[in-house]
C-alpha cells in the first residue's frame, strides 16, 4: 500500500511538472494578432500612403526606409524630416458609425516621427515606438541604376502602448533597378523593386502576451513617361504578409498614379485590394488614397488621405480606418 502511494505521488508530481512546463512553453510562444500587428499602412508616411503602398520600385529617399530601403540611395544632401498621422479606427464592437465603434482616435502630435538623412544613410526616431537606421548604395551602369539597401529597427514601445504599436525588432533588405531613356520624342523610365521584412516579436516584462509583426515580401514595378510638359508615374505592387508559427496570411495588390504637373508639385492617387487567409474572422481588405507633394526652395511638403476597410467572412464591414498623413523635409 505504501509503495502504491509513493508511485501515485511520483506520478502526480510528474503530471504537475509536465503541465507547468507545457504551460510555460505555450505562454512563451503565444503570439496575439492585434489590429495593428499586420504591417499597417495607416501608420506609414504620406509619400507611401498617397500611392496606397505601391512604392517598392519607385519609393525614394527617407520615405522608402520602411518599404524598400534601397530607395535611400537617391539621397545626396543632408536633411531633416518629420512625419505625423491623425488616425481614427473603428471596429465592429459597438453601434457607432456604420454600426462600428470608434476604438481609437490618435492626434497627429501624439506620435510624430523625426529623422535625419545624409547621402545613403537615414535615421528615424518615434518616441516610445521605434528607433530605425537604414543604409543604401546605388551603382550607375549602362544597364541602369542598381541599388541595395537595408535597415534595422529597434522596438521601443512601453508597457502602455506595446499592444497598439509593438512590432518587435526586425530588419528589411531591398533591391531596386531603374533604367531611363531620353530622346527627341520624349522621356520614359522603367523601375523594379523587391524587399523583404523579417518577423518581429515584442514581449513586455511581466506580460505573457507576445505581439508580432509579420514577414513582409514586396515586389514592385513602375513606368514613367512625359505627357507634354508633365510627367506621369505608374506603379504596381504585390505584397505578402505572413508569420512563421501562425497560419495567417494577407496578400495585397496595390496600384498608384502620380502626376507631376510642374516642377515641385504633383498629385497622386492609389488603390489596393487584399485577401486574408486566416482563422480570424477577416476576409477582404481595400484602401483608397489621395495626396500631393509640394517642393519650394529646399522644403518638401507631402500630405495624404487614406481610407481602409476590412470585411469579415460574411461580407460585412469588420473595421475601417480614416487617416491624415503629413510629412515635411528640409534639405541643406
Amino acid at each position: 500500500m505504501r509503495k502504491n502511494n509513493i508511485v501515485l505521488k511520483v506520478l502526480n508530481s510528474f503530471i504537475f511538472v509536465s503541465f507547468f512546463v507545457t504551460s510555460l512553453y505555450s505562454a512563451q510562444n503565444k503570439q496575439v494578432l492585434l489590429k495593428n500587428m499586420w504591417d499597417n499602412i495607416g501608420y506609414s508616411n504620406a509619400k507611401n500612403v498617397m500611392l496606397s503602398g505601391a512604392t517598392t520600385a519607385v519609393g525614394k529617399g527617407y520615405s522608402s526606409l520602411f518599404t524598400n530601403p534601397a530607395g535611400m540611395a537617391t539621397n545626396y544632401a543632408v536633411g531633416i524630416y518629420a512625419s505625423s498621422v491623425a488616425l481614427e479606427h473603428n471596429n465592429e464592437m459597438g453601434a457607432g458609425k456604420n454600426n462600428l465603434a470608434t476604438t481609437k482616435e490618435i492626434k497627429g502630435n501624439d506620435i510624430p516621427r523625426y529623422g535625419i538623412f545624409y547621402k545613403y544613410l537615414a535615421l528615424e526616431v518615434q518616441k516610445d515606438v521605434h528607433q530605425a537606421i537604414g543604409f543604401a548604395y546605388g551603382l550607375e551602369t549602362s544597364f541602369g541604376i542598381f541599388s541595395l539597401g537595408a535597415n534595422i529597427v529597434k522596438d521601443k514601445t512601453t508597457i502602455k502602448n506595446y499592444k497598439d504599436f509593438g512590432r518587435g525588432d526586425y530588419k528589411i533588405v531591398g533591391f531596386q533597378w531603374q533604367k531611363s531613356y531620353i530622346d527627341v520624342d520624349g522621356f520614359y523610365a522603367f523601375y523594379f523593386g523587391y524587399s523583404k521584412k523579417s518577423q518581429g516579436v515584442k514581449k513586455q516584462p511581466g506580460e505573457l502576451i507576445y505581439t508580432s509583426s509579420p514577414i513582409v515580401q514586396r515586389l514592385g514595378l513602375g513606368f514613367e513617361t512625359n505627357i507634354y510638359s508633365t510627367t506621369v508615374l505608374l506603379s504596381l505592387d504585390q505584397s505578402s504578409q505572413s508569420f512563421k508559427n501562425i497560419d495567417d496570411k494577407l496578400d495585397i495588390t496595390a496600384i498608384g498614379i502620380k502626376w507631376m504637373i510642374f516642377d515641385g508639385f504633383s498629385l497622386a492617387v492609389g488603390h489596393s485590394v487584399g485577401k486574408y487567409s486566416t482563422d480570424l474572422n477577416l476576409d477582404d481588405y481595400t484602401t483608397d488614397s489621395f495626396g500631393f507633394e509640394l517642393g519650394l526652395w529646399q522644403i518638401n511638403l507631402a500630405a495624404a488621405l487614406l481610407h481602409k476597410e476590412v470585411n469579415d467572412k460574411k461580407g460585412k464591414l469588420y473595421e475601417e480606418e480614416n487617416s491624415l498623413h503629413i510629412d515635411i523635409s528640409i534639405a541643406f
